[in-house]
C-alpha cells in the first residue's frame, strides 16, 4: 500500500515511518510537488497513481472546504486525518505517537472497501472511521 503525506505531516516523520513499516511505501508531498501546491492540484494528481494511495493529512480544512472535499470525493481516495493537536506536537512526541498509531492506521486503511475518512486522535491514538466519501 502507498501512503501519501501532506505538508502538515512532519516531513522527517516520513523517513521514521518508512523505517518502521517495511511493508508499505510512504511518499511525502514535498518529494512530488512544490511547497504550497494547492490541495485541488495534488489530490487529483495522486489519484492517478496505481495503486491509489491513502492520504495521511494534518489539514482538516480539506474536509470542511466544499471544493476541496468534492475534489477528494471525486478522486476516490481514502483520507486519514491527524486530528487537531497533531501539528502542535514537538518532534519527540509526534514521533512516538505516530509510530504507536501507525499499525492501526494501516490496518483500518487496508480493510476499507471504498473511499473512507478516518480520524486519529493525538490524545488516545485511536483511529475512527468518520464517513465514506463515495
Amino acid at each position: 500500500m502507498i501512503f501519501f503525506t501532506d505538508e502538515c505531516f512532519m516531513y522527517k516523520a516520513n523517513r521514521l515511518v518508512e523505517a518502521f513499516d517495511r511493508e508499505n511505501e510512504v511518499r511525502a508531498l514535498l518529494d512530488h510537488f512544490p511547497a504550497g501546491t494547492p490541495d485541488t492540484v495534488w489530490i487529483p494528481a495522486i489519484a492517478q497513481w496505481e495503486p491509489k494511495p491513502v492520504v495521511v493529512c494534518g489539514d482538516g480544512r480539506i474536509l470542511k472546504n466544499k471544493v476541496e472535499r468534492q475534489v477528494l470525493k471525486e478522486a476516490g481516495l481514502t483520507f486519514v486525518l491527524l486530528a487537531s493537536g497533531w501539528t502542535n506536537l514537538n518532534w519527540p512526541t509526534f514521533a512516538w505517537k505516530i509510530i504507536k498509531a501507525w499499525p492501526a492506521i494501516v490496518d483500518n486503511a487496508s480493510r476499507t472497501l471504498r473511499p473512507t475518512v478516518f480520524e486519529v486522535s493525538p490524545q488516545t491514538l485511536k483511529v475512527e472511521r468518520t464517513s465514506y466519501l463515495s
